[in-house]
C-alpha cells in the first residue's frame, strides 16, 4: 500500500510540474510578444514622432494584418521603411503593394525593398515581379505584363505607378491567399 502511495504521488508531482513546465512556456511566450509589440511601437514612434501617432497607425496596422495574409510584424516593418524613405505608407498604399506581392507569390517585404529601391532610381528588385525599367534621363520607361508606361523619374511617380500595377493587376491577390491554408494560419498566427 506504500509502494502504491508513493507511486501515487510521485505521479502528482510528476502532473504538477508538467503544468508548471507549461504554465512558465506559456509566460515565456506572453513575455516575448509584448515585447514585439513594444518593439513594433517604438519603431512606429520613431518614424511618426509621437506615441499617440504610433498607437494610432498600430491600431490600423493591426486590422489590416488581421485582414491579410501577412504578419502583423511584416506589414509594421513595411511602414517603417516607406515613412522612413518619405513615401506613402497607408493602408491603401499597403494593400496595392500586399496585392502586387501576394499575387506574384513574394513576401510583402520582398515588394516594398523593390519599391524602395525604385523609388531611389534603382529598379533592379522589380524584375522579380515582372517589371522591367529603362532609365530614359528625366523619364523612366517600365513595362509590365506587355504594357509599356513612360513615368516622371521621381520618387511619387515611380510609387504612384508601381500602386497602380496592385490596385489594377492584383486588386483580389491578397484576398484570394487569405482563402488558402497559409491564409488561415496566418490569421491564426496573429490572434495568437
Amino acid at each position: 500500500a506504500s509502494a502504491g502511495g508513493l507511486g501515487g504521488g510521485l505521479g502528482g508531482l510528476a502532473a504538477g510540474i508538467g503544468v508548471g513546465a507549461g504554465l512558465a512556456e506559456a509566460a515565456k511566450h506572453v513575455a516575448a510578444t509584448i515585447a514585439e509589440f513594444q518593439k513594433y511601437e517604438a519603431m512606429l514612434r520613431t518614424v511618426t514622432g509621437s506615441q499617440s501617432a504610433a498607437n494610432a497607425e498600430f491600431g490600423k496596422l493591426q486590422q489590416f494584418a488581421a485582414s491579410t495574409p501577412y504578419q502583423l510584424g511584416e506589414v509594421v516593418n513595411a511602414y517603417v521603411k516607406l515613412k522612413a524613405l518619405g513615401l506613402d505608407p497607408s493602408i491603401e498604399s499597403l494593400r496595392s503593394f500586399g496585392n502586387t506581392a501576394a499575387g506574384m507569390g513574394k513576401t510583402l517585404d520582398q515588394f516594398i525593398e523593390a519599391v524602395a529601391d525604385a523609388a531611389t532610381g534603382e529598379n533592379e528588385r522589380l524584375k522579380e515581379f515582372g517589371i522591367t525599367a529603362k532609365d530614359m534621363g528625366d523619364k523612366v520607361v517600365y513595362t509590365f505584363n506587355g504594357v509599356t508606361t513612360v513615368v516622371a523619374k521621381n520618387a511619387t511617380a515611380i510609387v504612384d505607378y508601381l500602386r497602380s500595377i496592385g490596385d489594377q493587376k492584383f486588386g483580389d491577390a491578397m484576398a484570394q491567399q487569405m482563402n488558402t491554408i497559409s491564409g488561415a494560419f496566418s490569421n491564426l498566427e496573429d490572434a495568437v
